[in-house]
């Protein structure tokens, strides 16, 4: 970077735009050494900064919707973007020493996990203290909580660190008692979103994916924990399986440093640090010094469901409705970042099952020309699967945790036919058509074997786009892909071990990549600029009480439900299943 006094003596050569930034930067800097000079006056009382790590945990920050509104109305859940900052801060003011995480009601995705470790492992790279208080832990969140130097847990702590389980549901029996019948095609034997509603049982492929999926995070859990406390594997092993613990027998196993009550924390550190939390710290701790440059970073979203048209976002979450990824909206903002000339290189966040094959194609196409006119790189969260897939495979790198849920490339279609609860209900219907295959999607009747080898045609169709896709994307042959396809879901690190994904990391990462590839200094800080980023709600939550609002929000659920259903081949990865932890 050019000392301050060269860009000085360089600006009589700076184009008029350039030397408005300059002048920016140097006001800029005028404020923040005013600023920290003020921030500086506190000598005393920041060795130690509590942060209360809650809530979901969004990868980025959302722009606030009536921002005159109290944070508590329209929601404002800390970010791994505003965690990171924040961690950035502390780490380079000498006078703190450490930080104090209280973690409480953290229910988190593996992935996101291992994003809030990677941001506490680069906090401690500092060489200052990690102190994290725990009044319950599991699996995931131990996981999480070993990143620390020392565990504190009060006495009579929650501490089940048991595992991972997983169940997947079957309802077609259940929708048989109604008189429902699902007719759903799938390519190949893995892709089974559709299988709770056409199957009775797991199948054998589905059972053999979900023990991959199981064996792979369980192995990622004894390993980190084995690690951060010194501990064999089989040690771990032996931990997990005599759970449930005691605070005092998890203090004796290892798995705990101490046992004190949160009002007791204080006393337990080292050289008596006093505690601080971040709400008080925050107008004393330093801000770090920034220098704009000319260049920065995009970053596009595709986050939940992907349908046709505008993007959707309910304020609850709800499977496949609650985040929907349109067409228009992303495609709109893959279009202003291309025309954007700051703009050196683009981020595409997926965070997304799939959804609406036509969908996925169409935002992966705009992705491949957008990659003609600068870098993109993907970042995968929690899932970047089937459709989310199809719209990552195209871009230039794709970072993922070893976590994340990836691949399923495969596709299904079918209906629900709803003849015989209307035939329980004593309910009449004819249907009247022109052209053979008017009623083909149709709840009437089931496929007819005519109607279903169409069906299967076109999936086949779609399915063998998605594969030549993945393969020109990702410079393999079209039998590689098909052959680490056919609908299985993988973790990021298996994925990575088979050519879908080029580097397990965290958002950093990412940006770094994307940095390289634009040309730029990858340690250097730019900004970072949103488009097509979706507020928090739509509506502040006080707001919804009201029957005109609840309508409104009925209203976007059915616009949801139809958007999805409205193109009848999907590439959609089992959403309904979870791992617990």
């Amino acid at each position: 970077m050019l000392s301050d006094c060269k860009i000085f003596r360089a600006a009589h050569r700076l184009t008029p735009g350039e030397g408005i930034r300059v002048v920016k930067n140097a006001w800029g800097l005028l404020g923040w050494g005013l600023d920290n000079a003020r921030r500086s006056l506190k000598r005393q009382g920041l060795d130690y900064v509590l942060l209360s790590l809650s809530g979901p945990f969004p990868e980025r920050s959302r722009p606030r919707p009536f921002r005159w509104l109290p944070r508590r109305w329209t929601g404002g859940a800390m970010s791994l973007e505003a965690l990171n900052a924040v961690l950035e801060r502390l780490a380079a003011d000498n006078r703190v020493r450490g930080i104090v995480l209280h973690l409480k009601g953290l229910d988190l995705a593996p992935a996101r996990v291992q994003s809030l470790r990677r941001a506490v492992e680069r906090f401690r790279r500092s060489g200052k203290r990690v102190i994290v208080y725990a009044p319950s832990l599991g699996t995931y969140t131990y996981a999480l909580a070993s990143v620390a130097d020392e565990i504190v847990v009060p006495p009579g702590a929650a501490l089940h660190v048991a595992g991972l389980l997983m169940e997947a549901f079957f309802l077609k029996e259940t929708l048989a008692l109604a008189g429902i019948e699902a007719e759903i095609e799938a390519i190949a034997e893995y892709k089974t979103a559709g299988d709770i509603l056409r199957r009775a049982e797991m199948s054998e492929a589905h059972r053999e994916m979900l023990n991959a999926l199981l064996d792979a995070l369980y192995r990622w859990v004894v390993e980190t924990i084995a690690r951060a406390r010194n501990l064999s594997e089989e040690e771990v092993e032996a931990i997990i399986n005599g759970m449930p613990m005691t605070a005092e027998q998890a203090q004796e196993a290892g798995l705990v440093d101490a046992v004190r009550f949160e009002d007791e924390v204080e006393a337990h550190l080292e050289e008596s640090g006093t505690v601080i939390p971040w709400s008080a710290a925050r107008r004393w701790v330093k801000r770090p010094r920034r220098w704009r440059p000319a260049s920065a970073i995009g970053l596009v979203p595709v986050e939940g469901t992907i349908v046709l048209g505008e993007s959707r976002r309910l304020p609850f979450p709800l499977p496949l409705v609650g985040d929907q990824a349109g067409t228009e909206t992303v495609i709109r903002a893959l279009r202003r970042a291309a025309r954007e000339e700051r703009v050196a290189a683009v981020v595409l966040y997926v965070d997304s099952p799939g959804g609406s094959a036509l969908a996925s194609a169409m935002i992966a196409r705009e992705v491949v020309r957008l990659g003609r006119r600068k870098p993109v790189v993907v970042y995968m969260g929690d899932v970047a699967a089937s459709g989310g897939y199809y719209v990552a495979a195209g871009a230039k790198a794709i970072v993922a945790q070893p976590g994340t849920l990836t691949g399923s490339i495969g596709v299904l279609g079918g209906k629900v036919v709803s003849a015989g609860l209307l035939r329980k209900l004593r309910a009449g219907r004819e249907v009247l058509t022109r052209g053979e295959a008017a009623a083909l999607f149709h709840d009437a009747a089931p496929f007819s074997p005519q109607e279903r080898r169409k069906l299967r045609a076109q999936l086949e169709d779609t399915y063998a786009r998605f594969v030549a896709h993945v393969a020109e994307g990702r410079g393999m042959d079209r039998e590689a892909v098909d052959t680490v396809g056919r609908g299985r879901v993988w973790t990021g690190q298996q994925a990575q071990e088979r050519g879908l994904v080029d580097e397990l990391g965290d958002f950093e990462v990412a940006l770094a990549r994307a940095k390289e590839l634009a040309g730029l200094d990858p340690e250097r800080w730019v900004p970072i600029w949103s488009f097509g980023m979706m507020p928090q709600l739509p509506l502040p939550l006080p707001l919804l009480a009201s029957a005109r609002s609840t309508g409104m929000v009925l209203q976007e659920l059915r616009e949801g439900v139809e958007a999805l259903f409205r193109d009848p081949v999907l590439t959609l990865c089992p959403w309904h299943f979870r791992i617990q932890g």
